[in-house]
């Protein structure tokens, strides 16, 4: 079969078939298989967004895998003269560009395991690429549905929904029980946070929810949200939304006259709130990691991070290195760092759990679960109010 005439006769066609069609190219499927055991090099490949409007979760994730494979390959923990080797592709937002990536890397053989984009419409486009191919993939972020989806897709983000709950249980323990949400609707985490996940956990901690009010993405002006939920003075305000737009959103809604409590989301977290200055103050966020943590693995962590950055570490950044951990735990359990022992590994640690940045980390399936906090705010720092 002629594969260079096929990837160029599949090219205009929906993006997950086309991508399967190239990643006919890269590889012959009569591709000897590699010898079980531990290579002296792993290759690993990154595709997330380092540019663009998310680019704080892609380079956070980036950084924090690069602290990792730094720690593993220096304590020699995959065994004498056996290291990592990471490299790291930008998908720009682009769901396209980030599949093609994607593609392009796993097309390549000596590419063990991928790490995923921060997206969740980019993993939910990688995902039945690196399925139909059998390369383990582990994300991070990506917690709506559709990325999870099989034996080769892993996520070492736990969903939002799984500790969000932190939030739903201060409203009421505060008695601030009318509550409006405010949330990004094309962005399948914080949408499905808003429109499913959160008005259980309202409805079981006996909040009342008097509005709830969808916008996009490419919203920047909430002049009108604002008022409107302004008018309707809720005890609190959960504000579900990208980080630039929380700045925008909480600036209007103070502007209009709001002055009750703000939810905000991990977004909102490691900083990225004081960009709103005073209308951020007191603004509380559940995470599932905070630099303001004093367990003995995050300080740990938040101290190596510093000093090799120069700066605390966000939540993302706990994500990429315990994703890259959770790699190297898989291949010394299996003993074996082909794409098919990085696989079975990450499966066997996964049902065994392990503790890393964010905690004790445990699984369902292929997905992670972490315990999460609650933290707060106070238009200097970040500290942990409920864990």
């Amino acid at each position: 079969m002629d594969w260079t005439s096929t990837c160029r006769k599949t090219g205009a066609l929906l993006i997950v078939p086309a991508m399967l069609a190239f990643a006919g190219c890269g590889a012959s499927p009569t591709s000897e298989a590699a010898e079980p055991g531990i290579a002296d090099e792993i290759k690993m490949v990154g595709v997330r967004d380092l540019t663009g409007p998310v680019a704080y979760a892609g380079v956070g994730a980036a950084r924090g895998a690069e602290l990792a494979v730094k720690e593993i390959n220096g304590q020699e923990f995959l065994g004498e003269g056996k290291s990592l080797v990471l490299d790291e592709i930008d998908s720009a937002g682009a769901i396209e560009r980030a599949a093609a990536e994607a593609t392009r890397a796993l097309s390549d053989q000596d590419v063990s395991v991928i790490l995923g984009p921060v997206q969740g419409q980019q993993s939910a486009a990688v995902a039945p690429v690196v399925e139909a191919q059998k390369v383990p993939v582990v994300f991070t972020q990506s917690a709506s549905d559709g990325v999870v989806i099989g034996d080769y897709t892993f996520r070492a983000t736990a969903p939002m929904h799984t500790f969000y709950g932190h939030a739903a249980e201060f409203l009421r323990k505060e008695g601030l029980t009318d509550v409006a949400v405010l949330y990004n609707s094309t962005y399948p985490t914080l949408a499905e946070l808003a429109e499913t996940h959160f008005p259980a956990m309202a409805e079981a901690e006996g909040l009342n929810i008097v509005e709830s009010i969808p916008v996009q993405t490419t919203t920047q002006d909430f002049t009108s949200p604002a008022q409107e939920v302004a008018q309707k003075n809720p005890d609190a305000i959960v504000v579900l939304l990208l980080s630039s737009q929380s700045v925008t959103a909480m600036t209007q809604l103070r502007q209009a006259g709001y002055e009750g409590q703000f939810v905000g989301n991990t977004n909102n977290a490691g900083g990225n709130a004081a960009q709103a200055g005073q209308h951020a103050v007191d603004m509380v966020y559940p995470v599932d990691f905070s630099a303001a943590q004093r367990d003995q693995h995050a300080k740990k962590f938040t101290e190596s991070y510093e000093q090799e950055f120069g700066e605390l570490p966000k939540t993302y950044a706990a994500e990429g290195y315990d994703a890259v951990w959770w790699i190297a735990r898989a291949i010394k359990a299996s003993g074996d760092s082909s794409r098919e022992g990085i696989r079975d590994g990450l499966e066997q640690v996964a049902g065994e759990g392990f503790t890393g940045a964010m905690g004790e980390i445990t699984f369902e399936g292929n997905d992670m679960r972490v315990p999460g906090v609650l933290a707060r705010w106070d238009g200097t720092q970040e500290a942990i109010i409920s864990d």
